[in-house]
């Protein structure tokens, strides 16, 4: 499978000015960045951003909200991750300064540098295939292929497995790291204040999204993807130093991101390796997930997650030919209660959302004899209250359920009970997003305090990023339609 590495410099800016990869998170169709992006790529070209400033004495890090930030859910208690929505006109600009001919080598020939031989990396963000519907499917093929199938491979040669992840990575990234990563920490420093080199203009732009802020990069956009995995794989260089010093050779490392399954057949040199590790990351900002770290024996076991063993172990209930799905279940009812029960011991595996999606494609064919709706969608609202990896597909299905009561009333009655189940969460903004989705027809839909949800209704006045610092001629064309993309970048 292709990485973005094998893309030439013009390949690579149009694969990071894609929609999909501009925000990876997962939105209704009909809410596209690329006109978006599109506008400002065409107002701004070969210009820097020196030359589209307001005013010359201020940086877009002397302004807060530059970038539009949403908390999202992680799970159903008390724990979100922040997504930012990068300032259009600061990513293109940084992606243009990334992907000049000069700038992209530059990149390139550092990750050569940078690869160590018995780490293996498979998360560089990956393109998608003639099979893939996105690259973000391409990139879940890719966790599978080269960390699980790996992992169970790498079981015939290695005793222990040792699997860590890092605390909150993408908010714990010093900026100044990026420097240290494209050129080494002593050349960083003594250079840190020249302009011109690609690791201070990324940091720059950073500091530039965040107020000001050393600390923390964006997290959503493939873009920050690929910017956290120049920072790793300058981890993965000074870890691989790190153990030849202390003649540590005997070992094998997967890494996806931030985390790590290290292979040992010694347990000795398995917990040097984890300390020598630790060690590596605590000089970049970052800090072991005490939580998800663990040592084991039982190699094939554990390279499979619980989720999927349970499946295993408690299924199938379907079962796939060339032309169908089956199902082990008599009814769609008895299939939603048992992706229910797994639901609760497996909340937000991918193995819940594999079921879901096969439920929702049976529901096309089956949705005349389904059974009871109002139970269904009671059933369907309760998992995605504790999974909230899953409300796209949930409220997929729960518009599909909707679409066969005949009642206005009833609908509106049912998306209203829905909405104040989530109601007793703060921060909901991406609920109310796919809320939308399912009451966009109704005669009284429902008020919404995201500011994306507010713009798809056509309300005027709604930003969504701070553009102050943007000169006017850059924002020119701006109307109130709710067809022009320039309706997001202004007021």
């Amino acid at each position: 499978m292709k990485t973005i590495l094998e893309l030439s410099h013009i390949k690579a800016r149009q694969y990071f000015l894609e929609s999909q990869n501009y925000c990876n998170m997962q939105f209704p169709k009909y809410i596209d960045f690329k006109p978006v992006i599109e506008y400002v790529q065409n107002s701004v070209g070969n210009k820097e951003l020196r030359d589209i400033l307001k005013d010359p004495k201020r940086m877009p890090s002397d302004y807060e909200n530059v970038n539009h930030k949403m908390l999202v859910k992680k799970d159903a208690q008390y724990s979100y991750r922040p997504i930012q929505l990068i300032n259009p006109y600061l990513y293109y600009l940084l992606v243009k300064a990334m992907t000049n001919k000069s700038s992209w080598k530059e990149i390139k020939d550092r990750f050569a540098e940078l690869k160590v031989p018995n780490i293996e990396v498979a998360s560089i963000p990956k393109v998608k295939g003639d099979t893939d519907k996105s690259h973000m499917s391409a990139s879940v093929s890719s966790w599978w292929e080269n960390v699980e199938q790996r992992s169970l491979e790498l079981a015939l040669s290695y005793r222990y497995m040792f699997v860590t992840d890092i605390t909150n990575c993408y908010c714990a990234i010093y900026t100044h790291t990026i420097a240290w990563a494209l050129m080494g920490k002593e050349q960083a420093k003594e250079k840190r204040n020249k302009s011109g080199l690609l690791g201070n203009i990324i940091d720059n732009y950073m500091q530039g999204m965040q107020y000001g802020q050393t600390n923390g990069i964006p997290q959503g956009s493939t873009l920050s993807d690929f910017i956290a995995e120049i920072v790793l794989a300058y981890a993965d260089k000074l870890l691989s130093e790190r153990l030849n010093t202390n003649g540590i050779s005997n070992y094998h490392i997967v890494r996806y991101r931030d985390d790590y399954r290290i292979f040992c057949n010694s347990k000795e040199d398995t917990e040097r390796i984890a300390f020598f590790l630790q060690e590596v990351l605590a000089e970049l900002n970052f800090q072991l997930n005490g939580k998800k770290t663990y040592l084991t024996e039982d190699v094939i076991s554990d390279s499979i997650k619980p989720d999927k063993k349970a499946y295993i172990s408690e299924g199938p209930i379907y079962r796939k030919t060339q032309k169908r799905i089956y199902s082990t279940m008599s009814n769609l009812q008895q299939e939603a209660l048992f992706i229910y029960q797994f639901s609760k011991k497996h909340p937000n595996s991918g193995t819940l959302i594999k079921l879901l999606t096969t439920f929702a494609q049976r529901l096309n064919k089956k949705i005349a004899i389904c059974g009871d709706y109002l139970v269904m969608i009671s059933i369907f609202t309760e998992i995605a209250l504790y999974s909230p990896k899953t409300y796209k597909v949930i409220l997929s299905i729960i518009s599909k359920l909707l679409s066969k009561i005949p009642s206005t009333d009833e609908r509106e009655r049912i998306v209203n009970n829905v909405y104040a189940k989530f109601q007793r969460f703060p921060n909901i903004g991406e609920i109310q997003i796919w809320i939308q989705r399912i009451a966009f027809n109704l005669p009284h839909p429902v008020t919404y305090t995201e500011n994306i949800c507010k713009i798809v209704n056509g309300e005027t006045g709604v930003n969504l990023w701070n553009n102050d610092w943007v000169d006017e001629p850059y924002k020119v064309g701006c109307s109130k339609s709710r067809k022009n993309p320039a309706r997001f970048l202004t007021k």
